[in-house]
């Protein structure tokens, strides 16, 4: 019975860090730069971002794709950035940057859309790169 408890968890421990190795490959993390093919909750916040500061008229599906990669290559040359559609350190402190200048004219305005702006940034400002 130890035996058979102990091969449990070791299968459990094992299947529980091939899954954190699953979501770590492929998605994208703060750590790394978010391109094509890049997928997750970063992703998700990069569109939203882009959304409201830019008025991509993305949507929020967590995928990068052609739109995606559209979107920040339009993003790009509009803040004098490199525009090669890639989410690296300068691009996403950018994205940041146009977030809280459109938080901080929504709430000089008392405008609604100051809370989606505020709950972005809390929210989401960690997992971009920047």
């Amino acid at each position: 019975m130890r035996t058979h408890t102990w091969t449990r968890r070791t299968a459990a421990l094992t299947l529980g860090a091939a899954a954190g190795l699953a979501l770590t490959v492929g998605s994208a993390s703060a750590a790394g730069n978010l391109a094509t093919g890049s997928t997750g909750p970063a992703v998700v916040c990069l569109q939203r971002a882009l959304d409201d500061v830019d008025g991509a008229g993305l949507g929020q599906d967590g995928q990068f794709g052609t739109l995606t990669r559209n979107a920040v290559v339009h993003f790009q040359s509009e803040h004098g950035l490199s525009a090669d559609g890639v989410v690296g350190p300068n691009t996403g402190a950018a994205v940041k940057n146009a977030v809280s200048q459109a938080y901080y004219a929504a709430h000089r305005a008392n405008d609604p859309s100051q809370v989606e702006l505020g709950n972005w940034t809390s929210t989401c400002s960690s997992l971009l790169p920047g």
